[in-house]
């Protein structure tokens, strides 16, 4: 692709330029026009003429800050002193000198230790100009011969993406909203990360839609919300039981869709916890002649069969329940008044969000990092996945859909995985179903093998714009680790704490500094078909380079030019829209882009594949209310609940009587933009939110300082009062290493850990983990607070 040098004579024209694009910065991808004057960009507005541009958020806006920053790095650097030094004595050098040396000990590693001695880190693409690269990035991995991206998914994407799919075989989608009569949030707020999403759910309120909302906080969507319910942080699984019993036992769930598409009425061995089956086909019990029935790939009804959803049966002196018993079961341990008690949700809001969830169907819903993000998370994820199945809604119009984006040909390097490399994944031996299973090691592992040298020590890293430090629990063991490498190379826009740990540090370009390829947007049916390749408007600061231009350079170093196009990046985008029947002329003519028609099809689980099935993508080829597969591994095969191991036992009580959790705020993503004047001024400092009542039991008034402690450290952030914040429950904010000084435009450093530190994972130790996905408990961790100075 071409890099904005290029292009640099012509965006530095005389005059204020218009130029189509779309901001990177986040999932939203909002489509944008920027305006340059005399080579500088000068602002970023939003370009309602592009399916996902009604509207533009702060950190849109302040791009022109971002791009333009006198601390962008603009040369590579190398580091001259031992690590752990107060200064790096970073000496500047050249592309070349940096790309050889690089290449030199990535293939002295893989040669004396094997390829997985390298671990990769990649920022993530849903709120980083990753998004322009990741495929690439992935591919150079994969050629590589690594077992071990850091990709910090246990944090994000894994649960709504992967856990989900032990119910649906895929992944959460997308809501309908244009069509939905009820929408379900539970622990995700568009305002802070999707805003094109929360700009249709603000629409599909105003045209009468019902809007449910499960936070902790009253924000976003919630404060329009026709129910909002608050549960204690970590208790999200206990709820979704509680709800699931109410539409259970008053018959309020979709029986046609549970006993055609689900596995519900397969009977399960009550020895072995397995399903029955003869001649290899599932076994259900049919009510109408008393007898097991084997399924020979039609549906009960299309047998005409009456199956049973509950109750105990023998089959040839096997005793046996159906599926969907083991779960209602569990449901009805979950009474309104117990599940009151763990939760803190009024029983009345209970039975109110089953009677809307199920009056206003069909129903579309999204989770994301306030379930994902506790050490009960998978669980809880297969028990919100679940109450969705009860509606029958699937992927019909309304609800949540799977949609398809023009198909590109495929370059992130799947086809380059081995099973040998595949197998030595870390994590994997203990978590086999969990993200090791795609090559995604997480933090803590990683620290493990680094430390103990078993199964075997990670020894190099290279990272992709990941700020580990701040981003990840326990900063200190972490920082550790990167001190105890051979070798660390970095790419970055900025000097984070991480990067101020590498060996060589590689400055890169911002997404209004290089070309960026869109295959569909987030909006159907528009949004959908929309290619866009959006162009460089301005130069590069220095010699800044793109991260596809950089594993296309180094992919030539280190011998593997053949997956690169011999190192040709236009070669590449050339490849990736041929099966569109694209050019990247015709795009680069076009930069509003242009719509390639896809098909978008309903229950699509209805239809039958080449090779005949129908249904889902599971183990039994059907909604997975029992997941024999979990079964298989030891993990519960229905989604008992169990409580946050880092919580306190009863608020109130203890030396730590605190619940302490997280939030984003909506003018930062993850550990960016904090250096960015105009957005610092309207969030200078770490805050974290009290009710009134727990800020004047410590003695701490409105905008005062408090020191936030666990076991592992503490922070000391500003009091902000929320009366509509349960009261013991503190919620803080993440991401922080800088933050505003005393004098004005002043911005101050932090460290990630230790003293002086205002890093919420600061205060995160080694902390309990899920034990399918090792995903951290980052949001229902016990602590207490004090004034502070």
């Amino acid at each position: 692709m071409a890099e904005a040098s290029a292009t640099a004579t012509a965006t530095a024209a005389a005059g204020r330029q218009r130029h189509h694009g779309y901001c990177a910065l986040c999932r939203s991808r909002c489509g944008c026009v920027n305006l340059v004057e005399d080579g500088r960009l000068v602002a970023v507005e939003p370009d309602p003429g592009h399916p996902t541009g009604e509207h533009l958020c702060a950190k849109g806006r302040a791009a022109p800050e971002l791009v333009h920053h006198p601390e962008r790095l603009t040369r590579p650097l190398r580091r001259t002193a031992p690590k752990g030094a107060d200064d790096p004595g970073w000496q500047e050098i050249g592309w070349d000198e940096a790309l050889d040396e690089i290449a030199r000990r990535l293939g002295d590693l893989a040669r004396e230790a094997g390829p997985e001695a390298v671990t990769f880190a990649i920022t993530t693409p849903s709120g980083t100009g990753m998004s322009d690269h990741i495929d690439w990035v992935e591919r150079f991995v994969r050629a590589f011969g690594a077992s071990n991206t850091l990709y910090a998914t246990e944090l994000c994407n894994w649960h709504k993406d992967h856990a989900t799919a032990f119910t649906f075989g895929e992944g959460v989608g997308v809501p309908d909203f244009e069509n939905a009569g009820c929408l379900l949030f539970w622990g995700h707020n568009p305002s802070t990360a999707w805003l094109v999403n929360a700009q249709r759910l603000n629409a599909a309120r105003a045209r009468g839609a019902k809007v449910v909302v499960v936070d902790p906080r009253r924000a976003g969507p919630a404060v329009k919300a026709d129910l909002w319910l608050a549960p204690r942080p970590g208790t999200d699984g206990a709820l979704a039981l509680g709800l699931a019993r109410l539409l259970i036992e008053s018959g309020r769930y979709d029986r046609g869709f549970v006993e055609d598409w689900s596995n519900g009425p397969f009977l399960v061995r009550e020895d072995d916890g397995r399903f029955l089956r003869r001649d290899g086909g599932f076994l259900v019990w049919d009510e109408a002649v008393g007898a097991a029935v084997a399924l020979d790939g039609r549906l009960p009804s299309e047998l005409g069969l009456r199956p049973a959803l509950e109750g105990r049966v023998e089959v040839e002196g096997v005793a046996c329940r159906p599926a969907f018993e083991h779960y209602r079961r569990l449901c009805a341990e979950w009474t309104p008044a117990r599940t009151a008690e763990a939760t803190g949700v009024p029983a009345e809001d209970i039975e109110a969000a089953a009677a809307l969830l199920w009056q206003s169907r069909p129903a579309g819903y999204y989770a994301w990092t306030g379930v994902g993000q506790h050490d009960n998370a998978t669980q809880t994820d297969r028990a919100i996945a679940l109450i969705y199945a009860l509606l029958g809604d699937y992927d019909a119009p309304g609800a949540n859909l799977q949609l398809p984006v023009p198909a590109g040909a495929a370059v992130s390097g799947r086809d380059l995985v081995t099973p040998a490399q595949a197998a030595k994944t870390l994590g994997l031996a203990e978590r086999p179903l969990g993200p090791a299973a795609g090559g995604w090691v997480t933090g803590q592992d990683f620290c493990r093998a680094v430390e103990s040298g078993r199964p075997y020590r990670p020894r190099a890293l290279v990272a992709f714009g990941s700020n580990l430090l701040v981003s990840q629990p326990d900063p200190m063991r972490l920082q550790a680790a990167l001190e105890a490498l051979d070798f660390h190379v970095q790419t970055e826009l900025f000097m984070t704490p991480t990067a101020a740990l590498a060996d060589i540090v590689l400055p890169v370009s911002s997404p209004w500094e290089h070309e960026g390829l869109r295959l569909g947007f987030g909006r159907p049916v528009a949004g959908r078909e929309r290619v866009q390749l959006r162009r460089p408007v301005v130069a590069p600061p220095g010699e800044a380079r793109s991260d596809s231009a950089i594993v296309f350079d180094l992919a030539v170093r280190l011998g593997l030019a053949e997956h690169f196009f011999g190192g040709d990046p236009e070669a590449g985008l050339r490849h990736r829209l041929a099966p569109l029947g694209l050019t990247p002329e015709a795009l680069r003519a076009q930069p509003e882009g242009l719509d390639v028609p896809v098909e978008q099809r309903h229950r699509k689980y209805a239809e039958a594949t080449a090779a005949g099935r129908r249904g889902f993508a599971t183990d039994s080829g059907r909604v997975e209310v029992y997941s024999e597969l979990l079964g298989r591994h030891g993990y519960d095969p229905v989604p008992v609940y169990r409580p946050s191991a880092a919580a306190p036992e009863r608020l109130g009580e203890g030396d730590w009587p605190l619940l302490l959790s997280c939030a984003k705020l909506p003018q930062y993503c993850h550990s960016q933009h904090r250096n960015l004047p105009s957005l610092l001024r309207v969030a200078p400092h770490p805050s974290a939110e009290l009710h009134p009542e727990t800020a004047a039991a410590h003695g701490i008034d409105r905008g005062g300082w408090l020191w936030v402690e666990t076991p592992a450290g503490r922070v000391r952030v500003r009091a902000s009062l929320n009366s509509r914040l349960r009261p013991g429950v503190v919620v803080g904010q993440f991401g922080w290493w800088l933050s505003a000084g005393e004098a004005p435009g002043e911005v101050v450093r932090h460290p990630a850990s230790g003293a002086g530190s205002i890093s919420y994972n600061a205060l995160l130790a080694d902390p309990p983990r899920d034990p399918v996905s090792g995903a951290p408990n980052l949001r229902s961790q016990a602590c207490r607070i004090r004034a502070a100075e």
